[in-house]
């Protein structure tokens, strides 16, 4: 019987066996590298350089999925390592630990890439993080390879994404040429990928990082064409507007820096001399000479760079340099100033002072240029705007359009235009210098005429259309004073200043008309609502048993009391003069005064000092 219950027990089991359900497929890992990458960079500290914050913000995120996996490095008080292998990854949170350790160490080495600026040691350190970095891509792109549940888009962004990282460190290490193949094969697969996928953000971020690696990619071409070449300035600061504009290529400006800091340096070298007021003035300093030459430069990286954001970036690298020169040109002169004076240190002591009045007019001038800029770029986004400002600004952000700049604002930027345009005409023999004092007081007049036209805006706004007619007269007296000025400058940098202050001629000539017209429209108004107003002389409060349609009670300011309330008689408090006082006899009454028998001591008192009755 045992045996025949054993056969049933099997026989039972070969059924269940058969008649077992087939198992469900397992889903595929799908893992958004790109998109979850920036994503991380963009919430915990990119957007403004902080690659601290995001460095331990991935240390974090590698301690929770670590807790969440039961995939601890150890105990407290002893650390085991744990590779990720295959036959381990039952779950995309393991794609996700090598994914976040890549990002760890990049960020870090980033981070200690700042650092190298002031501690040069830190740039060793720095390569080794970016070399682990590079290996978790590796290590990366080779699971998702390998493992069978990892979607094609996966594996597809996990090369890219290896690539993009050895891109980087062989760049950091200067090895243009596998700098440049694994650049070109990670915007070879993104852009494929732009194409390929139908969601319009995902397109949109692929796009965008395929355009960040571009610059990377000329520059590395650029490297190796001009290997057995001389540089080309020109085509470095090309590079460099366009890193610039990217906002996200620190290690490529940093690099693109270095090498223009190199060839000025060079070009430095000739530049022996400059003229100012007439004289030639030498020039000893090589850090003032650096900085005439990125002097020369900077027009053209003006006119190359199409957009407000990246002219104002222009400004702010050449200001760094002015600062500079300045600085290192000032403690020349304490220098000389301190030493044992003589005839040839008196002479060389004025022409350094020379030089500094020079470099204080470079840069005052081009504050001014900048301080316009803003002005202008605010002007464009007020009524009449592009009628005042023309095609000076190309485009705006998206985040500075929204904002509604007011008249004000271009009040107070126009008078630090006016105050920079007076230092410069105070500088040491500016007055004797023609050529350069009369176009800026013709620019102090531009900028007081437009001065005078955005406060008539402000009054116009205002709706006192009087003192914003009386303005907008002012502004006419200015412009027509402009304009005389202006045609005794011979000079061809005042083009565009005629060009806004004729501009203005032409807005100011509507806006009288307009201001004109809207008065007298104000006046008309007035007399018709004082016609339909029904004059009541008692508020609501006195005339509450009285029914009447008062139209003015529906109005912001009606009629209900009146305040201060008007003084009503009141009934003063009796007073009583008692004025006959002082003419009544009262009769005498001593006799009725009850008479003390004084003993001795009374009596003897009553001698010396007087009785008391």
């Amino acid at each position: 019987t045992e045996k025949m219950a054993s056969a049933e027990e099997k026989g039972k089991s070969v059924v269940s066996e058969g008649e077992k359900a087939p198992e469900k497929e397992e889903e595929p890992f799908s893992v958004e590298i790109l998109a979850l990458i920036k994503d991380a960079q963009a919430q915990h500290g990119l957007r403004h350089g902080d690659y601290q914050r995001y460095r331990s913000y991935c240390s974090r995120r590698l301690h929770r999925i670590r807790r969440s996996l039961h995939f601890m490095l150890g105990h407290r008080n002893r650390f085991q390592n744990k590779k990720i292998t295959l036959e381990k990854i039952t779950d995309v949170r393991f794609l996700h630990l090598v994914l976040m350790s890549a990002e760890q160490h990049w960020g870090y080495a980033m981070e200690l890439r700042q650092d190298s600026n002031t501690e040069p040691r830190k740039r060793f350190h720095s390569l080794r993080k970016l070399r682990r970095a590079e290996q978790f891509a590796i290590q990366l792109q080779e699971l998702c390879d390998a493992c069978p549940r990892t979607d094609a888009r996966t594996k597809l962004e996990a090369q890219a994404y290896a690539a993009w990282m050895k891109g980087n460190r062989h760049f950091d290490l200067r090895q243009w040429k596998e700098s440049l193949d694994s650049f070109r094969l990670a915007l070879t697969i993104y852009g494929r990928l732009a194409t390929a996928l139908t969601d319009e953000d995902l397109r949109a971020l692929y796009t965008s990082h395929a355009d960040d690696i571009s610059p990377n990619i000329e520059y590395c071409a650029y490297q190796l064409a001009q290997e057995h070449g001389e540089t080309d300035i020109k085509e470095l600061m090309k590079l460099r507007q366009a890193a610039a504009v990217s906002g996200k290529q620190d290690m490529l400006t940093s690099q693109i820096d270095m090498v223009l800091a190199q060839v000025r340096e060079k070009e430095a070298d000739k530049l022996q001399e400059v003229t100012w007021h007439g004289q030639l003035v030498p020039v000893r300093n090589e850090s003032v000479r650096v900085f005439l030459v990125h002097v020369q430069d900077v027009q053209q990286e003006l006119e190359r760079a199409k957009t407000y954001e990246a002219r104002m970036q222009v400004y702010d690298g050449f200001f760094g340099d002015c600062q500079q020169a300045v600085q290192s040109l000032n403690g020349d002169i304490r220098a000389d100033s301190s030493a044992k004076r003589s005839q040839k240190s008196d002479s060389y002591i004025s022409q350094q002072r020379q030089l500094l009045s020079y470099l204080s007019y470079v840069k005052i001038s081009k504050t001014a240029q900048r301080n316009l800029l803003m002005a202008r770029h605010l002007a464009r986004q007020l009524p009449d705007g592009e009628k005042l400002v023309g095609d000076d600004v190309n485009s705006l952000s998206a985040e500075e359009s929204q904002k509604q700049p007011k008249p004000e604002d271009l009040v107070h930027l126009y008078n630090v235009l006016l105050q920079n345009v007076n230092d410069m005409l105070e500088l040491p023999g500016m007055a004797d210098d023609g050529e350069l004092s009369r176009p800026l007081s013709a620019q102090r007049l531009g900028f007081q005429a437009f001065r005078c036209y955005y406060i008539a805006e402000s009054y116009s706004l205002a709706k006192k259309w009087r003192e914003a007619l009386a303005l907008y007269e002012k502004t006419s007296l200015y412009i027509r004073e402009a304009g005389t000025h202006f045609a005794e400058c011979v000079t061809s940098s005042i083009k565009d200043d005629t060009q806004a202050v004729d501009r203005l001629s032409g807005v100011v000539k509507g806006r009288v008309c307009a201001a004109h017209a809207s008065s007298i429209i104000d006046v008309e108004e007035l007399g018709s609502r004082m016609q339909d107003l029904a004059v009541t002389d008692k508020p609501l409060l006195d005339r509450l048993n009285m029914l009447s349609a008062d139209p003015g009670l529906t109005t912001r300011q009606p009629s209900l009391i009146d305040f201060p309330p008007s003084f009503q008689p009141a009934p003063c408090k009796p007073l009583f003069f008692d004025l006959a006082l002082n003419h009544m006899e009262y009769p005498d009454l001593s006799e009725r005064v009850e008479k003390q028998a004084q003993g001795f001591t009374g009596l003897f008192r009553g001698l010396f000092w007087g009785s008391k009755g």
